[in-house]
């Protein structure tokens, strides 16, 4: 029987595989997009910008990377060997289609691979690293492995951003008519849709592997406030 960490992860797989599952007739208008489509990618300007600044590393790792659009603006910013992993199988077959479609196939390999992925590649592969939307939507102990292995695979100097959702305290879920269990998660329909955690948190659980240089709040399209999350974290230089 599948403990409680790993049927939410399974469950997980199914729900981001048909979210990104693309139809022949989705299929046929990527297809048709302009090759400067590339630059709409991103939720926002300031996610631009991050995946953007990773174009001068040399060897990225998109985890989690869903249609890989952080992947393919690292890659169209210069980086030429970009790796963007996901663990659902129609997240890895938009990304193939969507870095098909930018002209940077060549530069961004998708992968189908999940912690156990992380696990078999080798120590400092990376010095560029992205996980938006990731760890706060996945169990903590999956969250906890990613951070672990993450900063084994990346180099000492490696850049690293972590993209995460808005704070939503018990009060503001009780108000929309939500209620988190164990206090922080967030089920919808059976899915685990949100660990909330505030700043804080996040740079308390950051901490036995990353120091936080920096934090910005970002906003989605039709979002009033910036209270989503963008740190950049730097490797501790004690492991």
């Amino acid at each position: 029987m599948l403990d409680k960490t790993e049927k939410d992860n399974q469950t997980l797989i199914g729900f981001w595989d048909k979210a990104f599952a693309l139809s022949e007739e989705q299929q046929a208008e990527m297809r048709n997009q302009s090759p400067e489509s590339w630059k709409e990618l991103a939720p926002c300007e300031k996610l631009f910008r991050a995946a953007g600044s990773l174009g001068q590393k040399k060897k990225v790792l998109d985890y989690g990377c869903g249609d890989a659009w952080a992947g393919i603006i690292a890659a169209k910013n210069g980086c030429a060997d970009v790796t963007a992993a996901d663990a659902a199988p129609g997240a890895v077959r938009a990304a193939r289609l969507a870095a098909e479609v930018c002209g940077v196939e060549e530069y961004v390999h998708v992968v189908c691979g999940a912690t156990d992925w992380l696990r078999s590649i080798p120590s400092g592969t990376f010095d560029g690293l992205i996980c938006s939307n990731v760890l706060d939507v996945v169990p903590p102990e999956t969250a906890e492995t990613i951070l672990r292995e993450s900063a084994r695979i990346v180099t000492q100097d490696a850049g690293v951003i972590i993209g995460l959702n808005y704070y939503l305290s018990p009060e503001a879920a009780a108000a929309r008519g939500m209620e988190l269990t164990d206090g922080n998660r967030l089920y919808i329909d059976g899915v685990l849709r949100l660990v909330s955690r505030t700043d804080g948190e996040w740079t308390r659980i950051f901490s036995p592997w990353y120091t936080v240089e920096r934090l910005e709040h970002f906003a989605w399209p039709g979002e009033a406030k910036e209270t989503r999350r963008l740190f950049r974290l730097r490797k501790r230089e004690d492991i």
